[in-house]
């Protein structure tokens, strides 16, 4: 069995793949304890994508496994494509436009033995053409979760110490396979659906303060080109409905239903809102009202919370929503998310 399974999608990669895969390549734990799966997400470059994924197999045919969907699927659906076939005892995740420093595997994979650790998580570079690689300015901060009991793991949800993105992390396959998550397919911010559930069914997530993984901030790259359109936040509140709809499925949601509840508000309510509110965009009264009567029809007691205390600003969107938002009621709170 290999160390660590690397999934990488990609969708008209070309210029960028070389670099990642010399990363990948170059890792101080050796190809032969790593797996490569490379999915060629239907690109449209001629086949210069798929023809570079060729010869990275033929030059590591024991280590690189390479795959060509003949529908795009986006970054979910690649990397849900890539799980049927990774075998490694960890799973990562690397995007084809950005890539990987020399220890990353070694120093992760050697943790996570360490501490049995179901998830670890580690920090990040930027890198833009103008400034070069940079560090995440926010940092992170090193921290070992073991989670014996229900109030403990609460403890762990409220403080948002493991994020919601899957290429700052390796996985223990075992954790995936139990829990049965898969991303969201054809969407932006297919991440959560992955993600989040997997802190209810892990127990030991271990977080290093070593930045591993550079992100490239690329102007051509998903995140931006959809940052400002419309079917983004379209997408957010889909794929937020569908980690909910999961996680009523699970023997958690009873025990957990008020963490829940609060994730579920905020990520499917207040961000759309605050979200539009940052890009200056409008929201018809028609479209919030579809989107309160979906949350209405989920969570009837969403002016209700057994965290308001640190919740100010959202309680006040749910008790507006609870007790009959008016137009006038609705206008008001956009311009004021506005003016943050």
């Amino acid at each position: 069995m290999k160390k660590v399974s690397v999934v990488i999608p990609c969708y008209n990669a070309a210029a960028w793949l070389p670099k990642c895969f010399l990363s990948l390549a170059e890792q101080t734990i050796g190809m032969e304890d790593l797996e490569l799966i490379f999915v060629d997400d239907a690109s449209t470059d001629n086949g210069r994508t798929w023809e570079m994924l060729l010869l990275f197999e033929r030059a590591y045919p024991d280590s690189v496994i390479v795959i060509r969907l003949e529908e795009n699927r986006r970054q979910g659906g690649a990397r849900n494509e890539a799980l049927l076939y990774a075998s490694g005892e960890y799973i990562s995740f690397v995007d084809a436009d950005d890539w990987v420093l020399p220890g990353l595997y070694e120093t992760a994979y050697q943790r996570a033995k360490e501490y049995d650790a179901d998830i670890v998580q580690f920090d990040h570079l930027y890198y833009t053409d103008q400034t070069g690689e940079f560090r995440n300015p926010k940092g992170t901060e090193a921290a070992f979760f073991s989670i014996p009991s229900v109030e403990e793991r609460k403890k762990f949800l409220l403080s948002e110490t493991i994020t919601y993105g899957c290429w700052n992390k390796i996985y223990k396959r075992a954790l995936i396979q139990t829990a049965g998550v898969r991303f969201a397919e054809h969407v932006v911010y297919e991440e959560p659906l992955f993600v989040y559930p997997l802190l209810y069914y892990g127990n030991r997530f271990l977080v290093i303060s070593d930045a591993f993984y550079v992100y490239r901030q690329n102007q051509k790259s998903t995140m931006h080109r959809d940052m400002k359109d419309d079917t983004t936040l379209k997408d957010h509140v889909a794929v937020q409905h569908a980690v909910w709809k999961f996680m009523k499925q699970t023997a958690f949601f009873e025990e957990y239903y008020e963490e829940l509840k609060m994730y579920f508000l905020h990520t499917c309510f207040y961000e759309p809102l605050y979200f539009a509110g940052l890009r200056n965009m409008d929201i018809s009264m028609e479209r919030y009202r579809a989107l309160e009567a979906r949350i209405k029809k989920e969570i009837p007691d969403l002016n209700q919370s057994a965290y308001e205390a640190l919740i100010p600003r959202q309680m006040e969107l749910y008790r507006l929503a609870a007790d009959g938002m008016t137009e006038e009621d609705f206008l008001r709170y956009m311009e004021k998310l506005k003016r943050k």
